[in-house]
């Protein structure tokens, strides 16, 4: 009986999600799509564990820690900037699901709409088939993403301007997105084993015109200070990071001293 019941109200919970995702656009993932597609042939594996997904969250924080503390080097020009308001992501089911079903379409490009109630979002894409080792895959995407540093121009990031070839790299160092969430699935294309990894990042960046991040002493933009270069957020996988407190807020930012919202009725 009980196990009827909650079944009856995931299920419930289900249609109500689908239905305020296709309110909010007609196009959004969550509404056009249900499982792996058919272009995906001979799918492997999809998902991602505990883990993977720490894995995940440790890579973007390690990465964006680095270019608060001034230790990117690249650029053109550089060096990179440090950043004073420089934010620790978290994970963020509901940004996971979401990238999980579009990861799921076998189809390298950005889907049309994936925005949540409580902000716009972000996405960075990789595609390989270099390996079936999904750590491997993880970083190789990653940093795909990050050393697009490379075409970074370190004068264009207050006020911010889009370059097409750093663009994922300055989506993944945006101060004040602070929630990322991926899917992935590994899929046979051909005689070719192949992987895609989608990151959905909460909120989004890549504004022109708006700051990438503010450059200053690591951690000073915060309305407490530490001494590394990053800010906490407030929940979810979280890598040892010492002198890193519980919670902090850029000064003047967009969360305006208040908490960030949990994605609702996601893990």
């Amino acid at each position: 009986m009980w196990k009827v019941l909650a079944y009856l109200t995931v299920l419930v919970f289900s249609v109500s999600m689908t239905n305020n995702y296709c309110k909010m656009c007609s196009d959004h993932t969550m509404c056009m799509y249900k499982g792996v597609s058919e272009r995906c042939g001979k799918f492997i594996k999809q998902g991602l564990d505990k883990s993977e997904k720490k894995s995940i969250v440790d890579i973007h924080n390690m990465l964006r820690n680095k270019v608060a503390l001034g230790e990117e080097k690249r650029g053109k020009p550089g060096p990179q900037p440090t950043a004073s308001n420089m934010m620790r992501m978290s994970w963020d089911g509901e940004l996971a699901t979401i990238a999980q079903i579009w990861a799921e379409q076998c189809l390298y490009g950005h889907d049309l709409c994936r925005n949540s109630g409580r902000f716009q979002v972000g996405q960075n894409i990789h595609l390989g088939s270099k390996s079936i080792y999904i750590a491997e895959n993880i970083t190789d995407g990653i940093l795909s993403f990050y050393n697009e540093v490379e075409y970074f121009n370190k004068n264009n990031l207050d006020p911010f301007r889009f370059n097409v070839k750093s663009g994922h790299y300055s989506q993944l160092v945006w101060a004040e997105t602070f929630l990322v969430g991926c899917g992935y699935i590994i899929f046979q294309e051909s005689h070719w084993t192949k992987y895609l990894l989608v990151c959905n990042y909460g909120s989004a960046g890549n504004y022109e015109g708006e700051s990438m991040y503010k450059v200053g002493r690591p951690g000073s933009g915060c309305i407490l200070y530490q001494d590394r270069g990053i800010m906490s957020s407030a929940h979810g996988y979280e890598p040892a990071s010492p002198g890193i407190d519980s919670w902090l807020v850029p000064k003047g930012s967009f969360l305006k001293g208040k908490q960030p919202q949990r994605s609702p009725g996601f893990g």
